[in-house]
């Protein structure tokens, strides 16, 4: 179906092991929690042992995915054991050590062999094997050109799967980052069984009154700069609790000013529980906004960025709007 990458630093990875630690980064989105039960199956049918375990819970979007439970969720000791007796570690959908949070300290913590699979710029070395393409979709576009090239046979679960990762990062197709290929993976996905309409309503239809409650909030409270051409909105510990969201609630929301007329450039501030400020960065394909989430640690694609900054909230609104203003005003 598509150019086959190179895959012999992962296969070569995989040679002589048997079990297997597969994680993704904090808040997992589809294409990270899609990725792994993709990667799992595939390792299955290849003879091996898959342990899945995240630092952060599975949103209920995508539980769906995981029809065995199989995600668990870092706890400690209990999870310290299990980690230190896989042979290696398969980190999906990110190249920051940072946002591995527990997990990735635990993976350094015993020294565990490492290997990546990722398509955003990497701004942390990931170990003795890494496959990183910024021109892929999302990690699922890359995972069904390795199992796809492989002997293995592709079940309901993993076409589920890597079919979640491209609708969702690729906006269900919508974003800068869709490409012919895209489109061709998907259509071979579709071929092989992908439910398509189960996937879009248990993603996008399957809201709870509470985020509901909560994105007529932002959407509300919404504000304008640079002659409309940027918007920003907040999100508060104590609107959380009033609408009685929880965080992985939040999922999504970033990508809602992208809908407006007008608009190019998008912010998202969020408030930590321990008081420090998460900063979600979008644009809509003009303006890239990838260099101004490095300006605050953080980073990303082109044109969909993040960073996690120590500073409080009142801080971060105006330090990170003055530059964003910057930006956005120079590119006019």
């Amino acid at each position: 179906m598509t150019n086959k990458r190179n895959w012999d630093a992962i296969t070569n990875f995989l040679e002589n092991k048997k079990r297997l630690l597969i994680t993704t980064h904090a808040h997992p989105d589809g294409d990270a929690i899609g990725s792994q039960i993709a990667l799992a199956g595939f390792l299955r049918k290849s003879g091996k042992e898959a342990v899945l375990i995240n630092c952060d819970i599975t949103p209920k979007f995508f539980q769906f995915l995981d029809e065995n439970n199989e995600i668990q969720t870092y706890v400690g000791k209990e999870h310290d054991e299990l980690i230190r007796s896989t042979d290696g570690a398969l980190i999906v959908d990110i190249s920051d050590w940072a946002r591995l949070r527990q997990v990735g300290e635990a993976i350094r913590r015993f020294n565990l062999p490492v290997a990546c699979i990722d398509h955003h710029i990497p701004s942390d070395d990931m170990g003795q094997a890494v496959v990183s393409d910024q021109t892929a979709s999302s990690t699922g576009e890359l995972l069904y050109d390795l199992i796809a090239n492989s002997p293995v046979e592709m079940d309901q679960q993993i076409v589920n799967a890597l079919y979640t990762c491209i609708l969702t990062d690729t906006g269900s197709f919508r974003f800068s980052n869709t490409t012919p290929t895209t489109h061709q993976v998907t259509a071979d996905l579709l071929r092989r069984g992908a439910e398509f309409r189960k996937v879009y309503e248990r993603v996008y239809e399957n809201n709870s009154k509470s985020r509901s409650l909560l994105m007529g909030n932002l959407l509300a409270n919404m504000h304008f700069e640079c002659n409309d051409q940027l918007v920003w909105f907040v999100l508060t510990q104590e609107l959380l609790q009033k609408t009685g969201a929880e965080m992985w609630e939040t999922e999504g929301f970033s990508e809602l000013p992208r809908s407006i007329a007008g608009v190019e450039v998008s912010l998202m501030f969020t408030e930590t529980k321990d008081g420090t400020t998460k900063v979600s960065f979008r644009s809509k394909g003009r303006i890239a906004i990838n260099g101004l989430a490095n300006k605050f640690g953080g980073g990303g694609h082109k044109f969909a960025s993040g960073a996690t900054t120590t500073m409080g909230l009142q801080e971060a609104l105006h330090t990170v709007l003055e530059e964003t203003k910057k930006l956005v005003n120079n590119s006019i």
